[in-house]
């Protein structure tokens, strides 16, 4: 009777589950899910719920109860349907000890009317003697410019570098998230974002995979606690351009003294034009309690390694010089650097030591001191996200 109860938590669950000779199981949470922009398109059914206008899915699933697993990983395929363009995208958990969720930044269901404006970037508040606790993101990755999709289009073929055998014709992602098996089990609500305006969109599969099953559990006592993000997920939320301004601060409390505590922290700048924060190096400042913990440049100069997954990245030419003769050399936009990401690319978290903390409450500073605010004519924002673990 126990080895049935054990097996129906596996297979009564919202998603799939394979497992395999080598002791892993993943659980599929999402089945070439279509993604993509359709106004007045927030409805839900058995499975999910779709909101800002089907920009954002979430999904209730069921994982193992007791989860005694040693590794976990957070697995996305991606492809275009259609969408040219390269776009933020999350893939999140809701966190069970939040009171508060993007449902109710959707329908605007806060006590509090304007709950976007009271509380900037999203961060983790007390309200009403309830908590709410961002989003989690588990992999945050960056679309590339029509993976798939335009392959054969006679324009993107022309372009395809030599170097290049083919166009891609999708494109993976995996993020080692070991470090979050204490909230990986039970039910829970998770979700999956694309920052996409196109109406043909993206499908997206996505699961969580675990392996080498552990003879006790070895995430006893660990705690995951979200403290910001910024990434607007919510239906009115715009992205995030007030950093420059001012530090965003948060805080946590601490119910005993804490002998290591962990910074996960996720960051990237977004800003189409030229002298955007997308371009330009920016610094991150990230103080604790009025002391800085990390002071840092995200930034990746190695996106022309992710070419295959563009093609329908545009093209230009840059004067070089080739044995002495100016020439005029072509360059994507997908190889340009970038305030911490590529076209293509996932952004794992920077893990700071914040060491040991004593019982109580702790303020968390996050500065970027030179970012610039969207203006008429410039769009500037900074997806940024922070958890810690102890």
């Amino acid at each position: 009777m126990k080895n049935l109860k054990f097996l129906i938590v596996f297979l009564i669950i919202a998603s799939c589950s394979n497992e395999s000779l080598d002791n892993k199981i993943a659980f599929d949470v999402f089945e070439k899910q279509s993604i993509r922009f359709q106004p007045s398109s927030e409805e839900q059914n058995d499975q999910t719920i779709a909101l800002g206008s089907g920009r954002l899915i979430l999904k209730t699933i069921q994982l193992p109860t007791n989860n005694n697993y040693r590794h976990a990983n957070a697995n996305i395929t991606l492809v275009s349907t259609g969408d040219p363009w390269d776009k933020s995208g999350s893939f999140f958990i809701i966190p069970t000890s939040s009171d508060y969720s993007v449902l109710n930044l959707a329908n605007n269901s806060f006590p509090n009317k304007e709950p976007m404006d009271s509380y900037p970037g999203i961060q983790k508040f007390l309200l009403e003697d309830n908590n709410y606790y961002p989003p989690l993101e588990l992999l945050r990755f960056i679309t590339p410019f029509g993976v798939g999709y335009f392959n054969t289009e006679e324009c993107c073929e022309k372009l395809k570098p030599v170097y290049i055998a083919k166009w891609e014709d999708d494109i993976s992602w995996s993020e080692d998230i070991t470090h979050l098996l204490p909230i990986l089990k039970g039910e829970i609500l998770v979700g999956v974002f694309i920052d996409t305006w196109s109406d043909k969109g993206w499908d997206i599969d996505v699961a969580i995979e675990f392996t080498e099953p552990a003879q006790t559990n070895q995430s006893q006592g660990q705690n995951i606690v979200s403290l910001v993000n910024t990434t607007p997920f919510s239906a009115g939320q715009n992205g995030y351009d007030q950093f420059g301004i001012e530090p965003l601060v948060t805080s946590f409390e601490l119910e005993a003294d804490a002998d290591e505590v962990f910074l996960y922290y996720l960051t990237t700048g977004h800003g189409g034009h030229g002298t955007g924060d997308e371009f330009v190096k920016k610094t991150n400042v990230v103080s604790l309690n009025n002391q800085i913990v990390a002071e840092f440049i995200p930034w990746r100069d190695d996106c022309a390694a992710f070419r295959r997954f563009n093609p329908s990245s545009g093209v230009w030419t840059e004067t070089a010089e080739w044995k002495g003769v100016e020439i005029e050399e072509r360059i994507a936009s997908s190889d340009y650097s970038r305030s911490g990401w590529c076209p293509g690319s996932q952004v794992s978290p920077k893990k700071i030591s914040l060491g040991k903390l004593e019982k109580g409450r702790h303020e968390l500073s996050i500065f970027i001191p030179d970012a610039q605010i969207t203006t008429e004519t410039e769009f500037n924002f900074w997806n940024v996200a922070a958890y810690i673990a102890y």
